[in-house]
């Protein structure tokens, strides 16, 4: 196995997008963005004139308690500026432990986040987790810089009625 730990001039802006991922329902434990980031694949190829980096085989990502499972991670740094990132596998997996002390798990086959656009999309049977709480859908967006939720609109592949969402909330008020 390949371990960087440090990417060409990407590691900073990098550890910053990769946070994204699960920052959906509550702050990550605000001490893992000082932590370093541990990169392990089977094989990695950059391209610093195209401004890529392709880590592929059993990819894993580390940082505090951030931990993310894919086949495949795509980043591209025209100009060494991070403009996207996307996350491939059967599924990709995430975790990562939020100041409250919960757990939020997300998965899905395709995870992508634009930068520039701080927009996150998971296609295809993704969901995500905190607690008891669970959302699901073929295909979730979530703006981090408006919190906005978008999901439904698209076909799944197992077969199910294009745009299905499924949710379940627990109260947290409990009755007097």
């Amino acid at each position: 196995m390949l371990m960087l730990n440090q990417p060409i001039n990407l590691p900073l802006k990098l550890l910053a997008s990769l946070l994204v991922f699960t920052s959906l329902a509550a702050h990550a434990i605000s001490t893992d963005v000082e932590k370093p980031v541990s990169i392990e694949s089977d094989s990695v190829v950059f391209n610093k004139e195209a401004g890529t980096a392709v880590y592929a085989g059993n990819v894993e990502i580390k940082q505090g308690t951030l931990s993310i499972h894919a086949s495949r991670i795509e980043i591209s740094a025209p100009a060494n500026e991070i403009q996207t990132i996307k996350a491939t596998g059967s599924p990709v997996n995430f975790q990562q432990t939020m100041d409250s002390g919960k757990q939020t798990v997300g998965r899905a086959k395709t995870v992508q986040y634009f930068v520039t656009q701080k927009k996150l999309v998971m296609d295809g049977d993704a969901s995500l987790s905190q607690d008891r709480d669970n959302f699901a859908s073929n295909h979730i967006e979530y703006s981090t810089a408006s919190g906005e939720l978008k999901a439904g609109g698209q076909a799944a592949a197992t077969g199910e009625k294009p745009g299905r969402v499924r949710a379940t909330f627990y109260p947290t008020n409990k009755a007097q």
